[in-house]
């Protein structure tokens, strides 16, 4: 058995990751980001303070300091990587990288660079998004991606169920949600059949991924899986078996 010691800033201990979360209440399905139920390993959630939608995804410099506060207190508390329920919060990835000493990935648009290599230029990366406002030139860019690179972005907010959710309803109809996350992910590979791989960027996409994955017969990421990858890395269990 290991030799454990007291870690004097945690209330409890053995969180892998810790989640940074938006300043709203919206209804939260297994698979959503901020859902505990999502992982297979325990997790940390830290609400920001005043961290609205609309300051997060203009990356409002005042609430710079909150956000940090919040990243060193899940640091404190012993979490080995950092993540987040809004892609938006890559505004300020940066930022909170320089403050804090363990791994940063705020957004699941941080994936491109990697889905970029995987599907080489020729191919396009289709993105969907739960707002597509949120995703400007600026956001993309922060990513890492390749200017260059063809990317083609459909957002849900003329979804019905999508729509009610973003307008503070405070009912989700899953079933519903997942037939209008594949609608659309169909129509925009049958406008753009170039596009080889599909990014689900919204923390309460993942839910509907392997729905989207059969319809369009694209690799589908998200942003669970790229929160999965960190936890296997920073914590790989050993392989056992038969020689």
């Amino acid at each position: 058995m290991p030799v454990f010691t007291t870690r004097k800033t945690a209330e409890a201990y053995g969180f892998p990751v810790g989640i940074l979360l938006l300043d709203e209440a919206r209804p939260r399905a297994p698979g959503d980001v901020a859902a505990a139920a999502s992982y297979r390993y325990p997790v940390l959630f830290r609400r920001v303070p005043g961290a609205s939608l609309d300051r997060v995804l203009h990356g409002d410099p005042e609430l710079e300091a909150a956000v940090v506060e919040a990243a060193r207190e899940l640091e404190g508390e012993g979490v080995k990587g950092i993540a987040s329920d809004s892609g938006c919060f890559i505004n300020y990835q940066r930022t909170v990288v320089k403050a804090v000493g363990v791994p940063v990935f705020l957004s699941s648009l941080m994936q491109l660079p990697f889905i970029a290599s995987c599907i080489g230029r020729q191919r396009a990366i289709g993105i969907i998004t739960v707002e597509q406002r949120a995703l400007g030139n600026r956001v993309l860019a922060l990513s890492g991606v390749d200017a260059r690179r063809g990317i083609i972005v459909a957002g849900l907010e003329d979804q019905p169920n999508f729509a009610a959710i973003r307008a503070g309803h405070d009912e989700l109809d899953t079933v519903r949600a997942e037939a209008e996350a594949v609608a659309v992910a169909r129509r925009l590979v049958g406008e753009h059949p170039e596009i080889g791989a599909i990014l689900l960027e919204g923390a309460m996409l993942p839910p509907y991924s392997r729905a989207v994955q059969q319809a369009t017969r694209r690799p589908v990421f998200d942003f669970l899986g790229m929160i999965d990858y960190f936890q296997q890395s920073a914590h790989r269990a050993a392989y056992q078996g038969y020689y």
